[in-house]
């Protein structure tokens, strides 16, 4: 991605990235990874600096945001 991204609410330069699904059973976890995603013979690889994804809802409006924040 070539042109910057900014934050809507604190007008902060956003990092690129892309979120993987992983599945375990009956649940699924989203990972946020940095960079872009590297394909691999078996499927995508997870970086090692990847996030837990967390996705708030309003309960007024039903809008929803994603977060990768550090652990």
């Amino acid at each position: 991605m070539s042109d910057a991204v900014e934050c809507l609410r604190c007008h902060t330069p956003m990092e690129p990235g892309y979120v993987l699904d992983r599945r375990y059973g009956g649940w699924t976890e989203e990972r946020w990874n940095p960079g872009e995603m590297q394909p691999h013979w078996w499927g995508m690889i997870q970086s090692k600096a990847s996030l837990p994804v967390t996705t708030m809802r309003c309960p007024k409006c039903g809008a929803l945001e994603s977060y990768a924040r550090p652990a």
